[in-house]
């Protein structure tokens, strides 16, 4: 004979949260949307601030990490902590979703979102960005789920990067026509920030629909910091108005000069406030701290005495933070992590 189940009284149902659903949003500070700006976020602090420069650094931070990974893991999370210590102010990683044969590189072996969260729990106060997360290939409320989860995992210091991807084999792998690929990036980002910045709203898109149900957590602020990194295939003025901020390769002096002046331009067209402005850079540190600035790949092979004069110049032009790459360096990552803490860094604002 069938008993009817009897809750222990310790774990008896919440017969008024279950059908009110708003109690529990208005009690719990998962459920809950905050009021706080993203610019007051411990990661969003530590890397941009209005006329000062910060320097980050580009997982994997040495050459030959993705070919080992087994072996150089553990060897990178004790250079993420030595950066932390240092002073970089974030460490960012590629979102690489398939190895593809013509690109000859792997760029980023460890899922971002898997990895992000393993360095949160290895680290305590450097900023955790991804350059980029490939938004068509991403579900936009898992998109909406995973980043206010690492934000809070973090303590928030996640700065989430987007772009809408590069390497043509993998948009037929997942079902996705190249040629739309900024389309479906704005409709999934349109998604993404309803589920985050709303309760229990009905959400419709081309890929389906939201109704009776809410994603959660919520982040720690309004949202979680968002990124664009490239084009996004949209307008500047789209970016300006729809991200919290632009993160663009390399180009020389002039031409970000250009880029940054059109950014700001756009920025104050969209009625927002300052928003950063931030660039990719791979270093190849000389052992000479004199040598001159040779041009190397995506970047610049030279001493610190010209890195400096570089990054002076790129502050002096309105950029915010650079994203240095060691990948293509002759020298060992931890010997120019400790060059640039002990004659680089201090030359600019010190992490508060």
């Amino acid at each position: 004979m069938l008993r009817r189940f009897q809750p222990h009284p310790r774990t008896a149902v919440n017969v008024a949260a279950v059908s009110y659903p708003g109690l529990m949003a208005e009690t719990n500070p998962l459920f809950r949307l905050s009021e706080r700006s993203y610019t007051q976020l411990p990661g969003f602090a530590r890397t941009f601030r209005r006329g000062e420069l910060t320097v980050g650094l580009t997982l994997p931070i040495e050459a030959g990490a993705e070919e080992n990974p087994l072996d150089g893991l553990d060897n990178q999370v004790r250079l993420v902590r030595a950066a932390e210590e240092a002073g970089f102010a974030a460490v960012w990683v590629r979102d690489i979703p398939l190895r593809v044969e013509t690109f000859g590189d792997v760029g980023q072996v460890w899922d971002p979102w898997m990895y992000l969260s393993y360095l949160a729990a290895q680290t305590s106060e450097i900023a955790l960005g991804t350059a980029a997360i490939v938004v068509p290939f991403q579900h936009p409320l898992l998109l909406a789920k995973r980043a206010a989860t690492l934000d809070r995992l973090s303590g928030g210091r996640f700065l989430m990067g987007v772009a809408t991807g590069d390497r043509p084999e993998e948009f037929p792998a997942f079902g996705q026509d190249r040629g739309t690929r900024g389309d479906v990036l704005a409709e999934h980002l349109r998604v993404y920030r309803e589920a985050l910045t709303t309760s229990w709203t009905p959400i419709r898109w081309a890929g389906g629909k939201m109704g009776g149900a809410d994603v959660v957590p919520k982040p720690l602020a309004r949202e979680v910091p968002l990124l664009a990194t490239g084009s996004l295939q949209q307008t500047m003025q789209w970016r300006a108005a729809n991200t919290h901020g632009w993160l663009m390769y390399h180009k020389g002096l002039e031409v970000q000069k250009v880029n940054v002046r059109n950014w700001n331009e756009a920025v104050t067209e969209a009625g927002g406030e300052w928003k950063p402005f931030a660039e990719s850079l791979w270093v190849d540190l000389h052992p000479d701290p004199d040598a001159p600035a040779e041009g190397h790949t995506f970047g610049y092979r030279l001493g610190r005495t010209a890195l400096r004069r570089l990054l002076e110049a790129q502050r002096e032009i309105g950029i915010s933070h650079v994203m240095v790459n060691f990948r293509a360096s002759e020298r060992d990552a931890e010997e120019q992590i400790e060059e640039f803490a002990h004659h680089v860094l201090p030359a600019f604002t010190p992490v508060r």
